[in-house]
């Protein structure tokens, strides 16, 4: 097979931001300029033997010209073998050119989509679970490393292998692939459905109402809803001695069948195992919770290097704790992913623990790829967040920040601004707040909790130098304390030595008497730029805070 050879290829692939099964696309047979050197549809062409047959489906669907313009793109490209079994199972053909009705012309364009990722993405960049960027039909494609062997054993989706990978071109990267990738149509409890290796837990969903509701693939106004299970499977169940859904429903709640009742204790128990967050493995917390569908309940993630630990016991003597069976983990749906858990999960009620609330990357709109750094979005974008007057806001996730996560909210010119807080394990808190302050800081707001002022007024034109900065006892007198020495920009400069990233302390008498979220709203005093970086949430144990100085779990960039 000839490699090293260019492409050029579409700058216009904007196509695929159509929705999925079928709008007319602008792009359709249009020519785009190329340069000189070879394109990533020329390279295809060099080899017939390898790929005509998917070159073959981008004429017939009219993409062939759009990947012939400059970008940089990554392709998953089928083998002539892969096609042929893949139409010979889905339309019954045995060559491209048998396939002529206009709806299935119209399910090959998706399939191009879903082959196709908007940036270069090497093999380097393989990681287990999700890649980083969506494909052109706006969903995550997932790269598995459970056969071992290294990149040459990778399933995609957890159905396809590679064969040559990181074929190069001017203008992206060709990845050869021995199967077609089947574009995600199902939700999850569909796609658990018909996998039948969590059949209790699937007929627990349906009987509790969870099934239609996890099934929502889009929300009324547009967005992607975003749903993660962590499920039993059959065997899981059995080894406890639960051999169907009767058996479950017994255990959870005996004598009472009003299962779509959110008191029922079988309904709370199915509630218990999903989040609206959009969660690979890799993407839980290092140390920290996950709300999930039941109310003032949560997850308690805790990553090693060799497992995801949750909801460990806090007792100190014969720990336990769940785990994910990595082999029945990571099954990507339209609108999520499931898990497969090791162990029966009941609901488990944690301790007050130190949070940090990051207001960018905590969202699930964040986490779910539906928003992106420096565009602005009116709040009907986000579910947890909300201002007024309305307008657009933008946040940033730039390694030039010497913020959490290298994230800030950059918002101004509101009334208020408010935002749903993670779940908090009952307990007593202080509650401190960071923002970039100094020179680029115009507001000075009441921070309100659940409708009730708290604190003094935060100001945020204060530098740090006029409230004793660099001192910290004379800092903490006046109701401020240093950035964290863990938190800092790509060149290493960090919070702490920077005056204008300080942390406002609102209140160090914050008594949570359930487990639940919360809502944080910002009052304007006076209105201006106030670009908020995280809410800190430090439990205070027998009258005492944790170490103010402690770098927290996971807050190290």
């Amino acid at each position: 097979m000839k490699t090293n050879k260019f492409i050029a290829w579409i700058g216009g692939i904007v196509f695929m931001m159509l929705s999925i099964m079928g709008c007319n696309d602008s792009l359709d047979g249009t020519t785009f300029f190329t340069s000189d050197d070879m394109t990533i549809i020329q390279t295809l062409e060099s080899n017939p033997e390898v790929f005509s047959s998917y070159v073959e489906i981008l004429q017939k669907t009219e993409l062939y010209n759009a990947f012939k313009s400059y970008g940089n793109y990554t392709s998953f490209t089928p083998t002539n073998a892969a096609v042929k079994a893949y139409i010979k199972e889905k339309f019954n053909v045995e060559s491209v050119s048998e396939i002529t009705s206009p709806e299935d012309i119209e399910f090959l364009k998706v399939v191009v989509k879903f082959h196709t990722i908007p940036s270069g993405r090497g093999t380097s960049g393989f990681v287990e679970g999700r890649l980083a960027d969506t494909t052109f039909t706006g969903d995550y494609l997932t790269t598995s490393f459970l056969k071992g062997g290294g990149i040459a054993n990778v399933e995609i989706n957890r159905e396809v292998g590679l064969e040559v990978y990181d074929i190069k071109a001017t203008n992206g990267i060709i990845h050869t692939i021995d199967g077609v990738l089947d574009p995600y149509v199902d939700p999850v409890p569909v796609v658990m459905d018909k996998a039948g290796e969590h059949t209790i837990f699937v007929d627990a969903l349906k009987q509790t109402g969870y099934y239609d509701t996890f099934s929502v693939i889009f929300n009324e106004f547009g967005a992607k809803s975003n749903v993660t299970i962590l499920a039993e499977s059959d065997a899981v169940y059995a080894e406890n001695g639960i051999h169907s859904f009767q058996d479950l429903a017994n255990k959870y709640s005996p004598g009472d069948t009003d299962y779509t009742n959110p008191e029922n204790e079988l309904n709370r128990f199915v509630a218990y195992h999903a989040t609206q967050n959009f969660l690979y493995s890799r993407n839980f917390p290092t140390d920290g919770f996950v709300n999930t569908v039941l109310p003032r309940n949560a997850w308690k993630a805790f990553k090693t290097d060799k497992e995801l630990k949750i909801n460990e016991s806090e007792t100190g003597v014969n720990d336990t704790w769940t785990s994910l069976i990595a082999a029945q983990s990571n099954y990507p749906a339209k609108n999520g992913v499931y898990h497969t858990v090791n162990k029966e999960m009941p609901i488990f009620t944690p301790k007050a623990k130190h949070i940090i609330f990051d207001l960018v990357t905590d969202q699930p709109e964040y986490q779910s790829g539906l928003v992106k750094s420096g565009t602005n979005y009116p709040s009907t974008t986000y579910e947890n967040i909300r201002w007024f007057p309305e307008g657009n806001k933008r946040f940033w996730r730039r390694g030039k920040e010497q913020n959490f996560r290298n994230s800030v909210f950059d918002v101004g010119g509101y009334s208020w601004i408010e935002f749903d807080t993670p779940v908090l394990p009952k307990g007593k808190y202080e509650m401190l707040v960071l923002g970039n302050g100094g020179n680029n800081a115009r507001a000075i707001l009441q921070v309100y909790w659940d409708g009730e002022p708290i604190g003094s007024v935060y100001d945020m034109t204060k530098k740090g130098t006029s409230i004793g900065w660099p001192d910290e006892a004379v800092m903490e007198s006046n109701g401020w304390r240093h950035g964290y020495k863990c938190i800092t920009d790509n060149t290493g400069a960090n919070q702490y030595d920077n005056s204008n990233k300080i942390r406002f302390i609102v209140t160090k008498e914050l008594l949570c008497s359930e487990q639940k979220r919360h809502t944080v709203r910002f009052q304007a005093i006076k209105a201006g730029g106030s670009p908020l970086d995280f809410i800190e949430f430090i439990p205070v144990v027998d009258n005492a805070p944790a170490d103010p100085s402690e770098c927290p779990p996971g807050a190290d960039n």
